[in-house]
């Protein structure tokens, strides 16, 4: 315990010396315009409350992660806009616009220029939680990160992750060194740009779908995928496919080998609407290797499967944004797994969101609220043999509620001022006893839905935002979360208060020749 804590103290001083040589010397400045922003930035949460209020219109906004050159080009867009007259900021639109400008100005001007640039950056993050249940703890994470692009073709990318506590993340997968240290790359690739197509070659995670809580098919909650990535835009039409392995499985002392593959269309007709299609499948065997036709991204894998003789396991996923009404978005997305087209041989193994934002509601401006609901049948992502579960290194790849269970989310956002904001959460959600598992052979039995003894849960929670500019970031948040039938026993219930606090700073260094 002394050694853990001593550990602590360490890294809290690492961490202030940080702060300290970044405020003197170093100058934040960035202009990788290739380099992809990860899926745990700050800059999405502010892009969803723009796009809902008129802004990105040219964003594909539900595949994700962006790079730092989209959307770099959509705020020169932005301000060509507010210095015509066609739009006017208001207060909280105005921040919100400032930090991310901030943020990518370095890129906003590499757009329109040229060079070789190499940017190293330094991300030290600090946790601190206490609840009832899990006593109290104190984390530290550290991101070093390095980025080389030449010109505006090509762009190499490392990011090295050092935490003290990753048993608390399910999509870091490493082994601790020592003294709860772990070390792990979760960004390493190399993307080449040959103007309407893009070949990503790396790692990196993935997500696909509108929302920014949950997400069905992709979520980017599991570890980062190993993974070749093509991109193609075309107008108001964007193409993604990627290939992947996943990890290998023993089951029954015999070695699978696991791969996955998949393909997305995204389509934006209007600036109001964008719709997308997604398929995915996940194969292998004990002497399986990668199938050819699994790498082609213009064949309908479902089709090809059966085609094949294979049982391999494709997931179908839909989804839209629409924000034809103002200062609305309504969203959805529906994934299917296995849906009987006879309606009778077996329960319909889908699952679907559908959620709104509202921003300035009953006219309390300043204010973005979402709504949300989310229904996973039983059996979803699950499959009859071991190799085609739906789950990378135990984790699935799909929703954090895994299947047989429904939720019902509420967040509450208010901006106080340019620096400060504060919000309100609340979650209810129903857990069946059905897990990601082996179906049984055969049919597939109906269950009531959730099944089982189901497991309830409720929280809510206040958190407040500090962020005086884009680089340092302070969250505090202070709840209480209830369960009842806890791990789906009956009459096993907890209650749990709980508070947290999340420090960081992000800074970098660049330099042009």
């Amino acid at each position: 315990m002394k050694k853990k804590k001593r550990f602590g103290i360490l890294f809290l001083l690492i961490f202030v010396l940080f702060l300290w040589f970044g405020f003197v010397d170093f100058k934040p400045a960035s202009s990788t315009t290739l380099e992809r922003i990860p899926l745990d930035s700050w800059v999405y949460s502010a892009i969803d409350q723009l796009y809902v209020q008129g802004f990105f219109q040219k964003l594909h906004k539900n595949s994700k992660p962006y790079t730092r050159g989209q959307i770099a080009g959509c705020l020169l867009e932005i301000d060509k806009r507010v210095e015509n007259g066609k739009i006017t900021p208001s207060s909280d639109q105005g921040w919100l616009l400032k930090k991310l400008n901030l943020e990518f100005r370095y890129e906003m001007e590499a757009l329109t220029g040229d060079g070789k640039r190499i940017k190293y950056q330094i991300n030290p993050l600090f946790y601190h939680s206490h609840n009832s249940i899990d006593t109290s703890w104190t984390r530290g994470k550290l991101f070093l990160d390095g980025a080389f692009q030449f010109n505006k073709r090509l762009v190499l990318k490392d990011r090295i992750l050092l935490d003290t506590k990753a048993e608390k993340d399910r999509n870091i997968y490493g082994k601790e060194w020592k003294k709860d240290l772990t070390g792990v790359f979760d960004q390493s690739y190399v993307e080449f740009d040959f103007k309407h197509l893009s070949v990503f070659l790396g790692r990196d995670y993935l997500r696909w779908g509108p929302g920014k809580e949950d997400f069905l098919l992709l979520s980017g909650f599991s570890p980062p995928f190993d993974m070749l990535k093509l991109e193609s835009k075309f107008g108001r039409f964007k193409f993604l496919f990627f290939a992947t392995s996943l990890d290998d499985i023993t089951h029954l002392n015999v070695l699978y080998k696991r791969y996955l593959s998949g393909h997305r269309i995204d389509f934006k007709p209007f600036s109001w609407l964008e719709l997308g299609a997604s398929e995915v499948i996940v194969y292998g065997g004990e002497k399986r290797n990668y199938e050819l036709y699994y790498l082609n991204p213009l064949l309908l894998y479902y089709g090809v499967q059966w085609n094949q003789g294979y049982d391999d396991n494709p997931l179908w996923n839909f989804d839209f944004s629409f924000t034809r009404l103002k200062n609305i978005e309504v969203y959805g997305e529906f994934l299917i797994d296995d849906f009987q087209y006879d309606f009778e041989s077996e329960p319909h193994q889908i699952g679907f969101r559908l959620g709104a934002f509202f921003v300035d509601l009953f006219s309390f401006k300043r204010t973005f609220v979402n709504l949300e609901y989310e229904r996973i049948n039983n059996w979803v992502y699950g499959q009859n043999k071991p190799q085609n579960l739906y789950t990378f290194h135990d984790v699935v790849m799909g929703s954090f509620l895994g299947t047989d269970a429904d939720r019902i989310y509420f967040d509450f956002l208010y901006h106080f001022s340019y620096a400060f904001k504060f919000g309100l959460k609340g979650e209810y959600k129903r857990k069946g006893g059905g897990k990601v598992d082996l179906h049984p052979q055969g049919t597939v039995p109906k269950t009531e839905f959730p099944s089982g003894i189901v497991e309830y849960t409720k929280k809510i929670s206040l958190e407040s935002t500090y962020q005086p500019d884009p680089h340092l970031l302070v969250v505090g948040e202070v709840g209480y979360n209830r369960v009842d039938n806890f791990q789906n026993k009956d009459n096993q219930d907890t209650e749990n208060f709980f508070f947290r606090i999340r420090l960081g700073y992000n800074f970098w260094k660049e330099k042009k020749f």
